[in-house]
């Protein structure tokens, strides 16, 4: 199966709309603490792509791309990723309970796709990563379960409930 999708990338991915050309530029990167780390498997059940999902509590900055695999680094394809800001967390994938924004960025792509942010200081986060060529095509939406929360929110929630309990002692 493994020679059949080797064959099927060198003979579909090289007659892409866009021809596969090396990166000059750096690939783009995120900073913060990795939240997310999820494959993009394709109909064959052959990982593509991976989710690579952010969050730095110091500027409330979420933060996403898809990174190619192994299999499909160097040919182009077409990737799209995607960050939604939920209020509740969600068991379910692809479901955003309390949607508050969502952002996103698609173009084709060799290797890793383009970044995308969100600016978000309390929530949960929920990454949703797509890719096609030819008539390959790939989509993962994971479950709104990362509870994110600025550096300033968390301290609010601290401070609420240390007051709390003093409150309960008394």
């Amino acid at each position: 199966m493994r020679a059949a999708f080797i064959g099927l990338l060198t003979a579909g991915l090289l007659a892409s709309p866009a021809a596969a050309s090396a990166q000059s530029a750096p690939l783009p990167s995120c900073d913060g603490v990795r939240i997310l780390h999820t494959p993009v498997r394709i109909q064959s059940g052959d990982t593509a792509a991976y989710v690579h999902v952010f969050y730095d509590s110091r500027t409330a900055v979420a933060c996403a791309y898809l990174d190619s695999s192994n299999q499909t680094w160097g040919y182009s394809k077409h990737m799209t990723i995607q960050l939604k800001h939920c209020q509740r967390p969600s068991s379910t994938r692809g479901v955003c309970n309390g949607q508050l924004q969502s952002t996103a960025v698609g173009g084709w792509s060799s290797g890793r796709s383009d970044k995308v942010t969100l600016r978000i200081t309390d929530g949960y986060i929920m990454g949703v990563g797509r890719i096609w060529w030819n008539d390959n095509y790939g989509i993962n939406q994971s479950r709104a379960i990362a509870r994110v929360s600025s550096a300033r929110v968390a301290q609010r929630d601290v401070e609420e409930a240390t007051r709390e309990a003093t409150e309960a002692t008394r």
